[in-house]
C-alpha cells in the first residue's frame, strides 16, 4: 500500500544523533521538529511525492482537487415537526457580588439561625459560575439525540427517525420516512410517543440497517441515554394499528449503580449482533451490556484509572469479529474483544490543548476517523502506525465535534459537523489510484438547515439503503426545542451548479393533532417554581381599553349641554354654595368640576377625571364667552392670572380660543387619501379639548387673600392694645413676629430627645423666629407686588416712621437710676444709629412647673458705649422657685441665625481690644 512521504521513528532518531555532533547545534535548535503523516491546511499541498506514470514519474500532491462534482440542495430547508419544548428562559443577567447579596439575603430572611459569612457565599457562587461555564463548555455528557432506524420487512424497506419530544424532553418519538420518487425523503409525523422515559433523553443511537427483519430474526435496536439510565429497546411493528406503527420493548435497562456509580457518556451497539450493546462511563470504564436467551449479563471489558470525569467515546469497529474503538481526550484504541486481546492504541495526541472529541465506526474501506479539536485524521485498520492524512478543519475548541460518513456515488463524503451552531463542513477524502489517499476537493459548507449561529441537539445522515452510492442524500436536524428540520442534498456536476437564491426555510403541512402540540410549546412557560411566579404577573388590559377608548358610548348633544348649562349657573355661587372650607388654590377647572355631578369613573387625580366641560358643548361655551368668569374674579376675595406662565411652555396659548385652536392647528396629522372621516372629527375634538383646558388651567383662585391673618380674638385685641403702647416709650425696639399664610413652619424642640418628631404650634400662622429673619422680612408684605417696591433707608427717616414694637428691658429694672442714663442718650436727642439688635437668651435647664402661669421674660440687652462695655446684669432662670443671687454667665453674641444688620463705625460698634502692656526693650548686654 502506497503512503505519502514522511519521517520515521529510526529516521528521527539519526537526525537527532547526527545534529549532537559538529557545530551547526545552533542551526538544529531552530529546526522543527519530525511530522509524522502528511497534514493538509487551506493553501497549502500537504504532501508531494513522485508516481509512476507509463515509462516516467509524475509529481503527485496530496490535495490535487481533480473532483469534477459537488453536493449541492435540491430544495430548501423544510421543518417536518413542530417544536414541543417552550422557549429556554433567559434569566437575569447579575454579577457574582449581586448573587452573593441575594444568596445573602435570602439565608437571613429564611434561616436567621444559621450564620454564614458572606466570602464564604460568594467564594461558592464563584465556583459554581466557573463550573457552569466550564461544564457549558465541554460537556461530556452532551451526545446526538437523534438518528434513524432502518430495517427491511418484506422484502420493502422502512425507515423511522427517533427523536425526544415533550415539554421535559422524556418523550420518544418514531416518526416514518417516505421516500417519493427515489430522490426526495418525507416524514410523516406522529403526534403520539412511542415510549416514556423517567428522565430526559441525552443520546440516541440506532443498530445498523438489518435486513431480513421477520419472526425467526430479532428486529432492530435503539439505545437511548437518558440522564438517570441507560436502555435498549426492540423496535416492533404494531398489530392490528395504523400503518408505519411501531413499538419499541425494552430489552435492557442499565442503572447507574451497576456502573460503578458513574455517569454514563455514550454507547454503541455491536453490528454483528444487535442484541449486545456496549456502554463508556465518565471515568472510562466499558461495560459490555446483553441479553443471551432473555438473560441478563453484564461485563466490564474495559478499565480506567481516571478519578475526575473526562470525555469518552466508543464506536462499533468490525462488522467480522466483535471489536470496539475506544477514545479519550488523548489517545484512541483499538479492542478486540476475543479472548487474551489487550487494547492497542491507534493515536496518540502529541500537542497540548488538542483533545480528540469522537470516532467514527469502521466503514467497509477499513478507514477509521478521528476528529479532534484541530484537525480529522485517516488511519488505516491494517496498518495504525502512521495516519494516512490528516486536514484541518479551522474551527475553535468544540467537543461536540463529530462526523458522518456517507456513500455518494462511490465516493465516501465526510461530514462535520457541531451541536454549538449549523455549520456542516464536507469533505471528500479518499482513495485515488495507486491506493494514496487524497483531498478531491477544498472543504465546502453546506447551506444551514437551522439558525447559522444557534445551538442544537443533533444531525442524522440518511439515504435509503437500496440506493447506496447514488447521487442523494438528507439531512435532519434536531433543534433545541425538539423541532426537526429536513434538508435533501444531491450531487451535481460543478458545470451544473446554478447560483439561484435560498427559498428560505420552509414548514410541512402538518395533522391537526401535531398542530396542536406546536401551539401549546409556544404558549408554553418554563416552570422556575413557586418563587418565580411572584416575580412578575402578566395582565391583559386590552379589554379595559377598548372599553375606556373604543368602545365608549358618546353622550348625546342635548344632553352636554344641559349638564355644561347646570355648571354654568352654579360656578359664581360657588364659594357661597360650598360647606367645607377649602384651604387651598383652585383654578377654573376644579371649580368647574366641583360645580358639576359627582363623575361616575372618579380618579386620584381630578386633572384626568374631567368635567362637564369637558365635550364639545363645554367648549362652545367657550367661544361664546359663556363662561363666569368676570363673576368668579369679583365674587372670589383673591385671584391670579398665570396665562403668561403657562406661555412659556405652551406658546400656543391665545388670548382668543380660536387663535388657540389655530396654533394647535401646527400638531395635526398629514392629510391623505387614507384619512377617514372619523380621524378629521377626532383630531378636530382633541384639538378642542386641548385648548379648553388650556384655557381654564390659567387662572387661580383662593378663597383667602395669601398674606397675614386678621385678628380674630379678643386677647390678640389686647395684645395688639399692649404693643401699641409700648412702642410709644423709650426701649428698645424689635420687630414683631413674622406671620405665615398657606405654607407654615412646623415648630421642634432642639434640646430634649424628641427633638425629631415634629410638633405642630398652636397658632402656626406666627412664629419664633430669629431676629434677623424678622428683620430681613419686616419690609415685605405677603402677596405684595416684588417690582413696585421702594426701598427706605431707615438711618435718614425719622424714627416715627418705623413701626417696629418696643419691649421693655431687664437693664431698667435691675441696673440703678445713674448707671441707666449714663448707659441710655437722651430721649431728645436722636442718633443716626440703627437700633441695637437684641440677643437672644441661651437655654438654660427646664423650668420647674408652677401652679401659677409664668410670663416669659423679655430677652437682656447689654447697653454699650465707646470704651467701655457695661456691668453685666444677673439673670434670673423662668422658674417658680426663689431666685439665685448666684451670677450667670452673659449670653453669647453669635446667634443660631446670623444678624445682617449693619452697624456703624469703623468696628460695628464692637468694644475696641485691650490694649497690652508695652514691652520694654533690652538696651544693654548682660
Amino acid at each position: 500500500m502506497d503512503v505519502w512521504p514522511g519521517y520515521s521513528g529510526e529516521h528521527a532518531s539519526s537526525v537527532e544523533k547526527s545534529k549532537g555532533k559538529g557545530k551547526g547545534k545552533a542551526k538544529a535548535g531552530r529546526a522543527e521538529g519530525p511530522w509524522r503523516y502528511p497534514v493538509v491546511e487551506h493553501g497549502t499541498l500537504g504532501a508531494a511525492t513522485l508516481k509512476k506514470e507509463g515509462r516516467r514519474f509524475e509529481w503527485t500532491f496530496a490535495s490535487e482537487g481533480s473532483s469534477d462534482h459537488k453536493l449541492v440542495a435540491s430544495d430548501g430547508p423544510l421543518e417536518v415537526f413542530p417544536p414541543t419544548r417552550p422557549k429556554p428562559w433567559r434569566g437575569p443577567q447579575a454579577s457574582e457580588l449581586q448573587r452573593a447579596e441575594q444568596g445573602a439575603h435570602f439565608l437571613r430572611t429564611f434561616y436567621p439561625e444559621i450564620d454564614i459569612q458572606a466570602e464564604l457565599i460568594r467564594e461558592e457562587i464563584a465556583e459554581d459560575g466557573r463550573a457552569a461555564r466550564a461544564l457549558q463548555r465541554e460537556d461530556p455528557y452532551a451526545g446526538n439525540a437523534i438518528d434513524v432506524s432502518s430495517f427491511q420487512v418484506s422484502h420493502k424497506s422502512m425507515a423511522y427517525v427517533a427523536f425526544p419530544m415533550g415539554l421535559t424532553n422524556c418523550q420518544l418519538n418514531m416518526s416514518p420516512l417516505v421516500i417519493r420518487q427515489k430522490t426526495e425523503v418525507e416524514l410523516k409525523p406522529v403526534a403520539a410517543p412511542v415510549y416514556t422515559f423517567d428522565t430526559p433523553i441525552r443520546q440516541i443511537t440506532a443498530s445498523p440497517h438489518d435486513e431480513d427483519f421477520g419472526k425467526s430474526k430479532p428486529g432492530p435496536v435503539l439505545g437511548v441515554r437518558t440522564v438517570g439510565s441507560t436502555s435498549f429497546l426492540q423496535i416492533r411493528l404494531a398489530v392490528n394499528k395504523t400503518p408505519f406503527t411501531v413499538e419499541p420493548a425494552p430489552l435492557l435497562t442499565v442503572q447507574r449503580s451497576e456502573l460503578s456509580d458513574r455517569h454514563a457518556v455514550d454507547l454503541t451497539i455491536s453490528s454483528i449482533n444487535t442484541s449486545v450493546g456496549y456502554v463508556v462511563t465518565d471515568a472510562g470504564a466499558i461495560f459490555r451490556c446483553s441479553t443471551p436467551e432473555g438473560r441478563r449479563n453484564m461485563q466490564q471489558i474495559s478499565a480506567c484509572d481516571a478519578s475526575e470525569r473526562s470525555l469518552y467515546r466508543i464506536a462499533a469497529a468490525s462488522c467480522v469479529r466483535e471489536a470496539l474503538l475506544s477514545v479519550s481526550e488523548r489517545s484512541a484504541s483499538f479492542l478486540d474483544l476475543r479472548a487474551g486481546k489487550r487494547p492497542q492504541q491507534l493515536y496518540s495526541v502529541g500537542r497540548p490543548k488538542v483533545v480528540l472529541t469522537s470516532v467514527e465506526s469502521l466503514s467497509d474501506d477499513r478507514i477509521i476517523r478521528l476528529v479532534s479539536s484541530e484537525e480529522i485524521i485517516w488511519l488505516d485498520e491494517r496498518n495504525t502506525r502512521r495516519a494516512l492524512l490528516a486536514v484541518k478543519h479551522g474551527r475553535e475548541l468544540d467537543t461536540t465535534l463529530r462526523s458522518f460518513t456517507r456513500v455518494v456515488m462511490s465516493s465516501p463524503l465526510t461530514f462535520l459537523t457541531s451541536q454549538r451552531n449549523s455549520l456542516v463542513t464536507v469533505y471528500d477524502v479518499s482513495r485515488g489510484n495507486g491506493n494514496l489517499v487524497y483531498l478531491h476537493e477544498p472543504p465546502y459548507a453546506l447551506p444551514p438547515v437551522l439558525q447559522p449561529d444557534g445551538p442544537h441537539s443533533g444531525y442524522a445522515f440518511f439515504q435509503q439503503p437500496t440506493l447506496v452510492g447514488s447521487k442523494h442524500v438528507s439531512m435532519l436536524q434536531l433543534s433545541d426545542r425538539g423541532g426537526v428540520s429536513l434538508l435533501n442534498l444531491q450531487r451535481v456536476p460543478n458545470d451544473a451548479i446554478q447560483d439561484a437564491p435560498n427559498p428560505g426555510r420552509r414548514r410541512a403541512d402538518w395533522p391537526d393533532d401535531v398542530k396542536k402540540l406546536g401551539s401549546y410549546a409556544d404558549a408554553a412557560h418554563r416552570d422556575l417554581g413557586p418563587l418565580a411566579g411572584r416575580g412578575h404577573d402578566v395582565v391583559d388590559l386590552q379589554p379595559a381599553y377598548e372599553k375606556l377608548f373604543m368602545e365608549r358610548d358618546e353622550p348625546h348633544l342635548a344632553a352636554q349641554s344641559e349638564a355644561v348649562f347646570d355648571t354654568l349657573e352654579r360656578m359664581p355661587s360657588f364659594w357661597q354654595d360650598t360647606d367645607i372650607p377649602v384651604e387651598h388654590c383652585l383654578t377654573t377647572f376644579d371649580i368647574a368640576m366641583r360645580s358639576g355631578r359627582e363623575p361616575v369613573n372618579a380618579s386620584r387625580n381630578d386633572w384626568f377625571t374631567g368635567s362637564a366641560l369637558n365635550s364639545a358643548a363645554g367648549y362652545r361655551a367657550l367661544v361664546q364667552g359663556q363662561l363666569p368668569h368676570t363673576q368668579l374674579v369679583r365674587n372670589t376675595p383673591w385671584h391670579l392670572d398665570i396665562s403668561s406662565f403657562i406661555r412659556r411652555t405652551v406658546p400656543e396659548l391665545k388670548e382668543d380660543a380660536q387663535q388657540t385652536m389655530e396654533s394647535l392647528s401646527r400638531y395635526d396629522l398629514a392629510d391623505g387619501p387614507d384619512r377617514t372621516a372619523p380621524s378629521f372629527r377626532q383630531e378636530n375634538e382633541a384639538r378642542s379639548q386641548v385648548a379648553l383646558d388650556l384655557s381654564l388651567a390659567s387662572d387661580i383662585f383662593a378663597q383667602k387673600r395669601p398674606g397675614r391673618d386678621i385678628i380674630s380674638s379678643f386677647d390678640e385685641d389686647l395684645l395688639n392694645i399692649s404693643r401699641s403702647t409700648e412702642a410709644m416709650s423709650l426701649g428698645d425696639r424689635i420687630p414683631p413676629p413674622v406671620q405665615f399664610s398657606f405654607l407654615r413652619p412646623i415648630q421642634k424642640d432642639d434640646t430634649g430627645p424628641e427633638s425629631a418628631l415634629p410638633e405642630v404650634a398652636e397658632d402656626a400662622s406666627k412664629s419664633n423666629t430669629q431676629l434677623g429673619v424678622r428683620l430681613l422680612l419686616q419690609e415685605w408684605e405677603v402677596a405684595a407686588d416684588p417690582y413696585h417696591y421702594v426701598y427706605r433707608d431707615p438711618y435718614d427717616e425719622p424714627d416715627e416712621a418705623s413701626a417696629w414694637i418696643q419691649y421693655p428691658t431687664k437693664s431698667s429694672v435691675q441696673k440703678d437710676a445713674h448707671t441707666t442714663k449714663e448707659a441710655r442718650p437722651p430721649a431728645q436727642v436722636r442718633s443716626q444709629r440703627p437700633p441695637v439688635i437684641a440677643l437672644s437668651i441661651p437655654k438654660g435647664p427646664p423650668p420647674i412647673p408652677a401652679s401659677q402661669l409664668t410670663v416669659p421674660r423679655k430677652p437682656l440687652t447689654l447697653s454699650r458705649s465707646h470704651d467701655t462695655l457695661s456691668a453685666t446684669p444677673k439673670l434670673i432662670l423662668p422658674s417658680a422657685s426663689q431666685p439665685s443671687d448666684t451670677p450667670v454667665a452673659p449670653p453669647s453674641s453669635q446667634e443660631f441665625m446670623a444678624s445682617t444688620q449693619v452697624l456703624p463705625g469703623p468696628h460695628g460698634g464692637r468694644p475696641p481690644p485691650a490694649k497690652k502692656k508695652p514691652v520694654k526693650k533690652r538696651l544693654g548686654g548682660f
